[in-house]
């Protein structure tokens, strides 16, 4: 799955969606794990957009991680510090109307 190219404004709705959350996941010293992986699809299946904190004693790359992200077709909203805000819009029933 690929993930989504977001146009300038898709993105800034996306933000102020996201802005309230609190991340949802953590990515740890193991990097982005298959068990990790698995998690985030259900995540991100069930919520559409989310939060995800990578910790301190993460020891993978962030180009690694997010290599990882968007080879399972997720988009990468935005990445502040250690917070990443994650999208995959449902193909149907989404909650999100991305125009």
């Amino acid at each position: 799955m690929k993930p989504m190219t977001l146009t300038a404004a898709q993105r800034r709705f996306l933000k102020q969606q996201a802005h309230h959350l609190k991340p949802l996941m953590h990515i740890g010293k193991e990097g982005p794990s298959a068990p990790f992986m698995r998690q985030l699809e259900e995540q991100i299946g069930a919520h559409e957009l989310i939060k995800m904190r990578v910790l301190g004693n993460c020891l993978s790359e962030p180009s690694e991680i997010e290599a990882a992200m968007t080879g399972v077709g997720v988009t990468i909203v935005q990445k502040v510090g250690h917070i990443y805000t994650l999208f995959r819009q449902k193909s149907e029933n989404s909650n999100f109307e991305l125009t």
